[in-house]
């Protein structure tokens, strides 16, 4: 008989917390101190004055190998500012995935544009261009794909759908710095990439965010809607398009600075684990790990598997619960539900349209949430801690699977 769980008073399989420093006071040395101290001794903290912000964009864009780049105040801002680039407008529709935060959502909702959701794929979590095309309508304007968990969506397809219907792509890739499909790099596939520099994110600079684009007209007009419509020369101050105010700050801009120069370290660190993860977690029958789409290279922002409830004989709450037991962190519910089941979205009425966001819109989206859970994955972990989650899921797979079969 496998050893008694955790949660019904046996031994924990590790009795010390996993390293959760990517949340820390470890993600940030002295590095990033002496430029906020820089800023500091500027005297300037608003980029209007400054030039921090102006020298991450150029570092941005050499970083990601485009044209140009926008700093802003949040991933959200980002998107806001795509759409008004792209001018997205009332009664426009802009497709995006049921699998997001709100950030992908509200700048459609604040452009007065309706919301379309199109289903994912059950092994990725990501919207496809057949999901897509399900979708679109004559008054399709764009596309916002969302690439989730560190996992590009597969976008040559998409990119072709798009083209044919003269409709935008815009890439949410808050959630995946450095991804990459067919060798090209997220955020620089489609018209415009958008990126989080939030406190949870591969890099941070607390709150904060930034767009990419080989567009540079582009890229001037999200700069013009995040400053209020100022384009900051000449003699007389005239605002040239209604905008918001979304300025990033100078002391954002250094520590994003010097944390972008960690990046690469950081995808490779998680590359790593993340792989070891594939590998041993595909072992354990019941348990199926992220599943990688043909030509994706993944950059693990967070690790999600399913369950097989019928073989393992419990459901993913329950599951979740059992191995958290173990001390290994387990969350879950990953989302709740999909976000067109959030209260502020169901509750919406733009521009007249008849949309009705309701249970059963997609499907494969809510049932892949019944079941998702999102395992420890950051930079910080060791091989130590790997075969640890390894040996927790083994521990409670067995545990009742052998239940399950002694009472059938």
């Amino acid at each position: 008989m496998t050893h008694e769980l955790a949660a019904y008073g046996g031994t924990k399989v590790r009795e010390w917390p996993l390293d959760t420093r990517e949340y820390s006071q470890a993600r940030f040395g002295e590095e990033e101190k002496q430029a906020v101290m820089d800023v500091l001794d500027s005297g300037h903290l608003c980029r209007v004055f400054g030039k921090r912000t102006t020298e991450f964009e150029h570092q941005v864009a050499e970083y990601f190998g485009v044209a140009a780049a926008a700093a802003v105040s949040s991933g959200t801002a980002a998107i806001h500012c795509a759409l008004a680039a792209l001018e997205v407008g009332p009664g426009d529709e802009v497709i995006t995935s049921p699998i997001t935060d709100m950030g992908s959502v509200i700048p459609i909702i604040a452009r007065n544009a309706v919301p379309i959701f199109a289903d994912v794929d059950t092994n990725t979590f990501n919207i496809t261009a057949d999901s897509i095309e399900r979708v679109l309508t004559a008054h399709t304007k764009a596309v916002i794909v969302v690439h989730l968990a560190g996992q590009c969506c597969v976008m040559q397809p998409i990119i072709d759908l798009a083209r044919e219907r003269s409709i935008h792509v815009i890439e949410d890739c808050a959630q995946s710095y450095l991804s990459t499909c067919d060798g090209r790099t997220a955020g620089t596939i489609g018209d415009v990439g958008c990126f989080s520099l939030n406190d949870f994110k591969h890099i941070t600079c607390g709150d904060g965010g930034f767009l990419i684009s080989d567009d540079r007209d582009l890229i001037r007009r999200a700069a013009l809607f995040a400053d209020k419509g100022y384009p900051r020369s000449g003699p007389v101050r005239n605002s040239l398009v209604l905008g918001m105010n979304y300025r990033m700050t100078e002391l954002q801009a250094a520590v994003a600075g010097v944390q972008l120069k960690k990046l690469a370290s950081i995808i490779e660190r998680r590359r790593t684990l993340g792989r070891t993860l594939n590998r041993l977690l595909s072992q354990i029958g019941g348990i199926i790990p992220p599943a990688v789409a043909k030509g994706i290279e993944h950059s693990y922002w967070f690790y999600p598997i399913i369950v097989d409830s019928q073989l393992v004989g419990l459901d993913a709450s329950t599951f979740a619960r059992d191995v958290t037991a173990e001390g290994i962190p387990v969350a879950f519910p990953y989302l709740g539900s999909p976000v067109y089941l959030f209260d502020s979205v169901r509750r919406l009425r733009i521009c007249d349209s008849e949309i009705v966001y309701k249970q059963g819109l997609c499907p494969n989206a809510e049932e892949s949430l019944r079941s998702m859970m999102v395992l420890p994955c950051n930079e910080f972990m060791t091989e130590d801690d790997v075969r640890d989650i390894t040996a927790a899921l083994v521990k409670v797979v067995n545990y009742h699977v052998e239940k399950k079969q002694r009472n059938p």
